[in-house]
């Protein structure tokens, strides 16, 4: 039975598999933030801009206990885009001689691969702007994977099918190496805390359209089902800040 469980949920991934991601944790020297910032900056706009085969988003963690340090986070289409070794690349060289000396610790070992859940993933028609991500990390049992994504799959056709345009873009990335165990986060997109507040008080909405879908009491059967799939103590909630200008695409 597990292994058809794992069978499912490697399908439902592997069929909605979008972009690939490489995230590192990145902890800036006393008093070289502003250093960091501008360095980062001209290195992601020289070798990353839309044309690279790669792109750069620097956050600021604001939240939890790396709050302060620097999360940074590698874009492609595809695991082939990071077949490259980065430290021989131009890129790579203008980043270790100019980003390099104003951080203090790369923390190279907590490299983490992600990939883009397209079919538990919604946006709204325009993108919003917002510069806020609430990052919802979460840690599901093998043995419960498809009550996991049952959830986050049903819940993002329900949004789409809502259509409420104000509410959040919510995109879902799975991690397919440097997690312990089988690791999970969903970004849900705000201007600020005041208006990740606000668009919390939206759910009830959301939740009826659930029901209207799937039958009358479904959203609460679900969510308890997907609650009851997580290991012990495994879920946390991240906010982080987006560096525009050590980003790419600005």
């Amino acid at each position: 039975m597990r292994k058809l469980i794992t069978i499912i949920a490697i399908l439902f991934v592997g069929s909605t598999y979008g972009q690939t991601a490489m995230s590192r944790t990145i902890e800036v020297k006393d008093g070289q933030m502003s250093k960091f910032i501008e360095m980062a900056g001209k290195k992601t706009k020289m070798y990353n801009g839309s044309d690279a085969d790669t792109q750069f988003y620097t956050w600021r963690i604001l939240t939890g206990p790396n709050a302060g340090k620097i999360w940074r986070v590698e874009v492609g289409e595809s695991l082939a885009s990071f077949d490259e070794n980065p430290y021989d690349s131009p890129g790579g060289k203008y980043w270790q001689k100019n980003v390099g000396p104003t951080i203090k610790d790369n923390n190279s070992n907590r490299t983490v691969i992600w990939g883009r859940a397209n079919g538990a993933s919604w946006s709204p028609d325009e993108p919003t702007g917002d510069l806020m991500r609430r990052a919802i990390f979460y840690t599901y049992k093998s043995s419960h994977e498809e009550d996991f994504w049952r959830y986050r799959q049903r819940i993002a056709k329900t949004r789409e099918a809502h259509n409420d345009q104000s509410l959040p873009a919510t995109s879902v990335w799975w991690c397919g190496s440097g997690c312990d165990g089988n690791t999970v986060v969903v970004f849900f997109s705000h201007a600020g805390y005041e208006d990740a507040l606000n668009d919390q008080q939206k759910n009830q909405a959301l939740w009826d359209k659930y029901d209207e879908i799937y039958g009358e009491g479904s959203h609460e059967q679900d969510v308890n089902r997907m609650i009851e799939s997580l290991e012990p103590n495994s879920q946390r909630t991240r906010h982080l800040m987006l560096i525009p200008e050590a980003s790419s695409g600005n």
